[in-house]
């Protein structure tokens, strides 16, 4: 016979071998998207690279820039905040720590997957140019926005406000960027292909379609992460 002090073990064993169990392939799913995730990296080091280059590169000229103009010019600090005033309207942002904000975040960093006008750039020809002028609008913006807020509130202000989602936001800004151009690269190669009466590499299409999805996939998630801490976390170490 087993007591109930037996059976009450023996329950809490099997809760424990259960949680193993389900820890255990809860893992083995995040090894598995992650190997996925590096093989669509892997492929396309090139694009990732490049756009990863174009991006930081317009950055820190937006830094330096800033710096140099507001050290020369100090009253340019009225003009350049009056134009990225115009560029996001911060007047319609909703407060910190609500679901608006965070819907608001989110909803604008991932508008090339669902807003129609922003989606312009997976149109063939059309859409580099279009996602040129916006990595060179938003690496100028965010140079531009930490710059003044360093220079009104101090070095650590804009490290606080944007390192703890930023960490996160760029990569996936980066990602997002990639499977744009990834989608250019095998959209443009297959309609070139057909007009010159070619053979179309049927299986690089598909693996570069595929390449695409994962890239944005893995983009989209981490969007959601850094928006619900640009919602939840930055404000409270702004103390907002």
């Amino acid at each position: 016979m087993f007591s109930c002090s037996d059976k009450g073990f023996n329950q809490e064993g099997a809760f424990r071998f259960v949680e193993g169990v389900l820890f255990l392939r809860f893992k083995s799913q995040v090894l598995k998207v992650t190997q996925i995730l590096k093989g669509a990296i892997r492929r396309n080091i090139l694009i990732v690279k490049a756009t990863s280059l174009a991006f930081f590169i317009m950055l820190a000229v937006a830094i330096i820039g800033s710096v140099i103009v507001f050290c020369l010019v100090p009253s340019a600090s009225d003009s350049l905040s009056s134009i990225v005033q115009t560029v996001f309207d911060y007047d319609d942002v909703p407060g910190p720590f609500t679901l608006d904000f965070f819907s608001y975040i989110f909803t604008n960093n991932s508008g090339h997957f669902w807003n129609p006008i922003r989606m312009l750039v997976w149109v063939p020809a059309v859409g580099p140019l279009l996602l040129g002028f916006e990595i060179l609008l938003n690496s100028g913006v965010i140079g531009v926005v930490a710059v003044m807020v360093g220079m009104n509130n101090g070095l650590a202000y804009p490290i606080i406000g944007l390192v703890p989602h930023g960490i996160i936001e760029i990569p996936a800004f980066l990602l997002q960027f990639a499977c744009i151009v990834l989608w250019q690269a095998t959209v443009t190669e297959v309609i070139l292909a057909k007009l010159r009466g070619k053979q179309v590499d049927t299986k690089k299409a598909k693996r570069g379609l595929k390449d695409t999805l994962i890239l944005a996939v893995a983009s989209i998630i981490l969007l959601f992460v850094a928006a619900a801490i640009e919602t939840y976390v930055t404000p409270y170490l702004l103390g907002l």
